[in-house]
């Protein structure tokens, strides 16, 4: 884990479909008025946590740039509302684009610009939220991400598919059942996660902090994605292909050679977003940032303008 110096903390984020006070934790590397545009970093899930993410914090060590992380809410350090699990009503892409919105007003980012970096369900998030046009993004970045659920889902059983057949057949029958207590579904999920997530040996700190995350509170990833390794939950109705052409901000998209957001999942940014740029990183998957770290800090420093 990176050990920069940073300053935390919670902002309140008014949610009166809650039914209680609720918070978001964030972290904050570097002084957001130092001159350089704020990176705000969205991670991964839905249910995930800001850990995974923490290599940008590179960013800032390296070209003075500040950045912020955040749990969602449900998420974390954040406000936890295992009350609502299953309520397909709350957890919703709108609900989280409300939570981004006050982040950056509470910290007072709309007049100064800032950037945006999303990966994988932080990827469809921030690209959902730049088709409103906010006020204030100046770039933004679709890491590891997908336009629509559906394309995630047609790779996800691709990539299962692939595996070897004992694998792909525990994969597949564990979730005709959800019954996933046999340990050769277990095997086949680390299988998926070694050639689909992380390639390079055993998973890091982050990796792990994170995964652990979801099992410490499935609420968020229950809800919107599922209770099957393939997605079968009201994610699958999410598009945002009609609205690319409404995104202003120069974009940069990037995927791995070996990631489930394949090809498929990322043609339609291309294919739609006016200023966009491509770049598939090789002999990386879903997880660049942790797998290529250099490499993929450079090419983010260098599409900020850094």
């Amino acid at each position: 884990m990176i050990m920069f110096s940073f300053h935390e903390g919670t902002l309140p984020f008014d949610c009166p479909a809650a039914g209680k006070p609720c918070e978001t934790y964030y972290k904050q590397f570097g002084d957001l008025k130092c001159g350089k545009t704020p990176l705000i970093v969205l991670h991964g899930g839905p249910g995930g946590i800001h850990d995974a993410m923490i290599a940008l914090a590179d960013l800032q060590e390296q070209h003075g740039v500040p950045v912020v992380f955040y749990d969602q809410i449900g998420n974390g350090k954040s406000t936890h509302l295992r009350e609502k699990r299953g309520d397909t009503t709350f957890w919703t892409a709108d609900l989280f684009k409300a939570e981004l919105r006050n982040l950056i007003k509470k910290l007072d980012l709309e007049s100064s610009g800032y950037d945006i970096l999303g990966c994988s369900w932080g990827g469809m998030l921030a690209g959902d939220f730049a088709t409103d046009q906010p006020k204030g993004l100046r770039r933004l970045i679709l890491s590891n991400a997908n336009a629509r659920f559906t394309e995630w889902r047609r790779s996800e059983i691709a990539c299962i598919g692939a595996l070897p057949q004992h694998l792909a057949d525990a994969m597949f029958d564990a979730d005709a059942r959800t019954d996933f207590s046999n340990p050769l579904y277990r095997e086949a999920k680390l299988a998926f996660f070694k050639k689909h997530f992380y390639r390079y040996g055993d998973f890091p700190a982050e990796f792990q902090t994170t995964m652990a995350a979801f099992g410490d509170d499935d609420t968020v990833n229950f809800t919107m994605q599922g209770p099957h390794s393939v997605t079968t939950g009201p994610l699958l109705q999410w598009d945002i292909v009609p609205r690319l052409h409404l995104i202003q901000a120069p974009t940069l998209i990037v995927n791995g050679e070996y990631d489930v957001a394949d090809q498929g999942c990322n043609q339609p940014f291309f294919d739609n977003i006016p200023k966009v740029r491509w770049i598939t990183m090789r002999e990386a998957s879903h997880l660049p940032f942790l797998e290529l770290r250099e490499e993929y800090i450079k090419l983010v420093a260098q599409f900020l303008g850094y």
